[in-house]
């Protein structure tokens, strides 16, 4: 991979870590590869002219390697990402449902349609399958002929292949168990299992594979749950695009594209669910903190016309804030709605100092009209600085 990625003329270099030991506080198993990757400046690129457009290119380089889950972010986003949802990925869409066979088939579906909506990149479903399982199906008919149960054919293959303990070695103040079990080779030879001997209640030596049908079949490395229902998870970035239209169209096509039966359900969490969550909450927080503020200001000058006149600054420095948006091509997130509660305070804490050197210089005995002229100018500096 890291020959892969320094092929681009863009990238200085790139470095790998595999896996994070158990003993820090983020661990992660060594089937998690993260790659930095070191950029120079965009000036000197020659393959790309955005970051959007090389790492296209990159995806497209790392293809030839088949069941990987790529996932383009930066360190930081990656763990924020990963707190929210359990995934490395902005958008976790999670597929509920109670057989495995049903999800992987239902979440490929999904994957594909979710492919296709415009802004939603590097989409990839949790990996499902694919981990070798060593399984015995007893032979009930069979194993009453020799007096067997299934408890002591699942006794044998346990010991056989999972080991079991025959002793100690004491070297000083240390002990260490030993554990015997079938050799490596053996383990992963279905015949070699199914020749092990279980001896019946009458003396008699059965071998396994006359009592049980041993097979090596593929399975889900694990099983994960969500609020005790079985789940998998396609997870997905958004480009170029505001987050809730991305949702908005991936909820679309899922309901067009996708036959769900019923027991089965789909439900998007990630940076979106706590952005949800975060708006009801400023649809409360901030119209009271506006009553409050006009409440203080009111015991402040004694005026509803005053207190007003400061307030009528918030909504020009909403118009301000859109539009710094917009032209620095930002959509309206949780950090963004952060910022523009930070915004409304200066805007009032501006019309506090521009009102109280007009009331003073009206105190002072000049008209009107030249209280506020002066006043304003007096203050345009300290008003600029916020």
């Amino acid at each position: 991979l890291e020959e892969k990625l320094m092929a681009f003329p863009e990238v200085t270099y790139a470095l790998s870590r595999i896996g994070r030991a158990e003993i820090g506080g983020d661990p992660e198993p060594v089937n998690n590869i993260e790659i930095y990757i070191g950029l120079k400046p965009v000036s000197e690129w020659t393959s790309a002219s955005n970051r959007y457009e090389l790492q296209g290119k990159m995806e497209r380089s790392l293809e030839e390697f088949p069941g990987l889950l790529l996932n383009f972010s930066q360190p930081i986003a990656t763990r924020v990402d990963e707190l929210l949802s359990g995934v490395k990925a902005q958008l976790a869409i999670k597929l509920f449902g109670p057989e495995l066979d049903v999800l992987a088939a239902k979440g490929q579906e999904i994957e594909a349609a979710i492919k296709s909506v415009d802004g939603a990149r590097d989409v990839a479903l949790e990996q499902i399958a694919g981990e070798a399982q060593l399984v015995v199906k007893p032979n009930r008919q069979e194993l009453s002929r020799f007096g067997l149960s299934v408890v002591d054919i699942m006794e044998v293959v346990r010991d056989g292949i999972g080991g079991v303990e025959a002793g100690q070695i004491i070297k000083g103040n240390e002990r260490y168990d030993i554990y015997v079990r079938i050799e490596e080779e053996y383990r992963q030879n279905k015949e070699a299992i199914s020749d092990i001997r279980i001896q019946s209640p009458t003396g008699a030596w059965v071998r396994l594979g006359d009592v049980a049908t041993v097979s090596f079949e593929s399975g889900p490395p694990q099983v994960r749950r969500d609020d005790v229902q079985r789940r998998v998870v396609i997870q997905a970035n958004v480009q170029n695009r505001d987050m809730g239209s991305v949702v908005a169209d991936i909820r679309k096509v899922i309901a067009e594209k996708v036959d769900l039966p019923s027991g089965y359900s789909v439900a998007i969490g990630g940076q979106f669910e706590s952005q949800q969550r975060a708006q009801k909450r400023l649809a409360i927080v901030v119209p009271l903190s506006l009553a409050l503020i006009a409440l203080l200001l009111y015991f402040a000058f004694g005026s509803v016309g005053q207190a007003m006149l400061i307030l009528v600054n918030v909504p020009l420095a909403v118009i301000g804030g859109v539009f710094s948006l917009y032209i620095s091509g930002q959509y309206l997130s949780v950090p963004s709605s952060v910022g523009f509660i930070t915004l409304f305070g200066v805007a009032v804490l501006n019309g506090v100092v521009m009102v109280e050197s007009i009331n003073q210089r009206i105190k002072d005995g000049l008209e009107a009209s030249k209280a506020v002229f002066e006043g304003a100018t007096s203050r345009l500096r300290p008003v600029l600085m916020t």
